[in-house]
């Protein structure tokens, strides 16, 4: 059985292979926290075929595959994939493929820890777009394409729509134009010049957003959300918006913690940076899957790694703990927290500014599953120093086939700044993300 479930509230919704798919909670509007996630059976450990295609090896964790294989037609769903795949590897010449993962030696030396331990690095700068934002939009598309056969050609008309400062729009429109559909991009007036001439060159209709006096929030979400409220597709990477697009994310992690299990090794902490919050979300979700398969047997610690020019998501976590202290929260408080969102998130009230500007987002939307992640493993979440990402930033181009930007280095600033205060043991295992290639 498939199903779709609100992580705030706990609402669940039916499935019919027939039936477009929401996006959103049907309890969306009532100023709590509402992210529709799809509830699927177990999927297998190391995912169901050899092959390097993401959503190929673990499509028994798409929803759109299981909404496929109840219409009786699970070839369409692969179809559908590789078609995708291949019209953007025609426009980018580049795949979305299993992605570089290693044991940094130079890393693994730096931070003291043994043979037995070290840093482990997820290189995800060669997917289409530049980043693992990519993951997320495919999965998206990949359902959108599914509804359109399954349910008529409903929405085809309708133009998508998404909010971001580069990485995010700018996989979006590789996408987009693969498929063929209109994307509307709402970016701040300080996107990198590289990406905003990529974006019209893939065709995106791009709208600069600036800051309106007395407005609060990213004013390129504010529009994204008006875009949406008449009638545009969230082609986006905020589980609130858009519950889908936590499915392809966890790809990503599928990938590491297969392979860390093979290796047999067993990661202690898995650190990853924060701008929305949707990767990292991912990342839990594909943690969660890992405990029901087995391949993990504990769970590590989950760490989040933000700015000190922006850090919403380390005060919703300081204020959780304030109250609720260390201990595990149970399932009816998390929808009582959900219900508080505006005692948790809210947007950062200064306009910051850092190296990592992939993550300066005024809020973390996907706020919630990171909590839960947070508390569930004893994790941390970590504000470094504009110092620290500096200097991961240097580190981070040892050793690397390609240049990583500072926002996807980001999460090693972040374990430079746990080390100093708690130095990690020498037979650690931990995980880092470089997420996003310089420019």
């Amino acid at each position: 059985m498939i199903a779709l479930r609100c992580l705030g509230c706990g609402a669940s919704l039916s499935v019919s292979s027939h039936t477009p798919i929401p996006f959103v909670c049907p309890h969306h509007s009532d100023g709590g926290t509402h992210v529709l996630l799809p509830q699927l059976p177990a999927p297998s450990a190391h995912g169901q075929t050899s092959e390097s295609q993401p959503f190929l090896r673990f499509a028994d964790r798409m929803l759109a595959f299981h909404r496929c294989v109840e219409a009786n037609n699970p070839g369409l769903y692969h179809e559908i994939v590789h078609k995708l795949d291949a019209r953007i590897t025609a426009l980018t010449g580049q795949a979305f493929r299993t992605t570089p993962f290693w044991r940094s030696e130079s890393l693994s030396t730096y931070f003291g820890l043994s043979a037995q331990g070290g840093i482990w690095i997820k290189d995800e700068t060669q997917n289409p777009g530049g980043s693992h934002k990519g993951r997320h939009l495919f999965g998206v598309m990949v359902e959108l394409l599914v509804d359109e056969v399954l349910c008529g050609s409903r929405d085809v008309e309708r133009p998508l729509a998404i909010a971001s400062c580069g990485n995010a729009a700018l996989a979006a429109a590789v996408v987009a134009r693969a498929a063929d559909r209109a994307l509307l991009v709402f970016i701040p007036s300080d996107a990198e010049p590289k990406v905003v001439q990529s974006l019209r060159d893939l065709g995106a209709q791009i709208t600069i957003c600036h800051r309106r006096e007395g407005e609060n929030g990213d004013p390129c979400y504010l529009r994204f959300g008006e875009a949406v409220s008449s009638g545009a597709i969230p082609f986006c990477c905020q589980g609130p918006d858009n519950g889908l697009t936590l499915e392809g994310g966890q790809t990503l992690m599928a990938e590491v913690l297969s392979s860390l299990h093979m290796q047999e090794r067993i990661p202690s902490r898995i650190v990853v940076q924060v701008g929305g919050g949707a990767l990292a979300a991912s990342c839990a979700l594909a943690i969660d899957a890992a405990l029901e398969t087995g391949i993990l047997s504990a769970r590590p610690f989950f760490d989040t790694v933000q700015t000190e020019a922006a850090a919403p998501l380390a005060r919703a976590y300081a204020q959780l703990e304030r109250q609720y202290g260390s201990t595990a929260i149970d399932e009816s408080a998390w929808h009582q927290i959900a219900a508080r969102k505006k005692d948790y998130m809210w947007p950062w009230e200064s306009v910051p500014h850092s190296a990592a500007h992939g993550i300066l987002d005024d809020e973390t939307y996907d706020y919630l599953a990171l909590l839960q992640a947070m508390n569930r493993s004893k994790g941390s979440a970590l504000v470094a120093t504009e110092t620290d990402i500096l200097a991961a930033y240097t580190l981070a181009q040892n050793g690397v086939p390609h240049a990583v930007s500072a926002t996807g280095s980001a999460g090693l600033a972040g374990l430079l700044t746990l080390h100093k205060k708690a130095p990690l043991s020498a037979d650690e295992n931990v995980v880092c993300l470089f997420t996003g290639v310089l420019r």
